[in-house]
């Protein structure tokens, strides 16, 4: 069998390299401005392109943003992989090395962070894949609130039975079978949690009242760990 690499021609290396411009320039874009401020005319002035041109890679606005939507979420989930990569720390550090990167993450591109959380256009992906990049982050964080018991609670369930199911179900699709709906409960509330603060300092309504983020989002974690594991988030 023949296993030599296929030779990329020049028109695939050329085509490859204009995606990634597209890519770089939108996020410039949105960056600086915001995702209302890109269009395909924008992007194709940046570029020295016609639009036309654009239009080879990308047959709409939508499938654009649905494509950075995509990437971003990925950059996300990335920055909070490997803030944890090979750190031997205990696992409620870990688990706030996590959620600072989250945070930082959603600050440094806060332009991106508001995309993917607004409304999705026609073309973006749907929920019906069975992984998706924040279930990705989901457990992660599954992962460092297991590691952080001290034991399984004796009741293992969230205390609502139909949340139960629903987390029962979320495990079974993530191939997560043993994930207790009490620590899928944690984790899915550090999160939704982290992010309703996180939107809430980036719109400015916490400095407005000298709220300081980070000490919320830190007894949020405490919290979330104290729910699967007493007297582990104090430790």
């Amino acid at each position: 069998m023949d296993n030599q690499p296929r030779t990329v021609s020049r028109r695939e290396r050329l085509r490859a390299q204009t995606l990634q411009e597209i890519e770089d320039t939108s996020f410039a874009i949105i960056d600086a401005e915001g995702v209302h401020a890109l269009s395909i005319a924008a992007l194709a002035r940046s570029m020295a392109m016609s639009a036309p041109a654009v239009y080879r890679y990308f047959p709409s606005r939508d499938a654009l943003i649905a494509h950075l939507i995509t990437l971003s979420y990925h950059q996300l989930t990335t920055a909070m992989s490997h803030a944890v990569e090979g750190s031997r720390r205990a696992p409620r550090a870990r688990i706030r090395l996590v959620v600072a990167a989250y945070r930082d993450w959603a600050l440094h591109y806060r332009w991106r962070y508001a995309m993917l959380f607004g409304t999705r256009p026609g073309d973006a992906p749907g929920e019906a894949a069975s992984q998706t990049p924040l279930d990705q982050a989901m457990a992660l964080l599954v992962d460092l609130l297991v590691a952080a018991q001290d034991g399984e609670p004796a009741d293992s369930s969230s205390g609502d039975r139909t949340l139960d199911a629903q987390l029962r179900q979320w495990a079974r699709m993530q191939e997560r079978p043993d994930t207790t709906p009490r620590t899928g409960r944690a984790a899915i509330l550090i999160w939704t949690r982290v992010h309703g603060i996180v939107s809430l300092e980036l719109t400015g309504v916490l400095s407005t009242h000298t709220v300081d983020a980070q000490r919320l989002i830190d007894l949020e974690i405490d919290d979330a760990i104290r729910s699967v594991s007493p007297g582990q988030a104090d430790a």
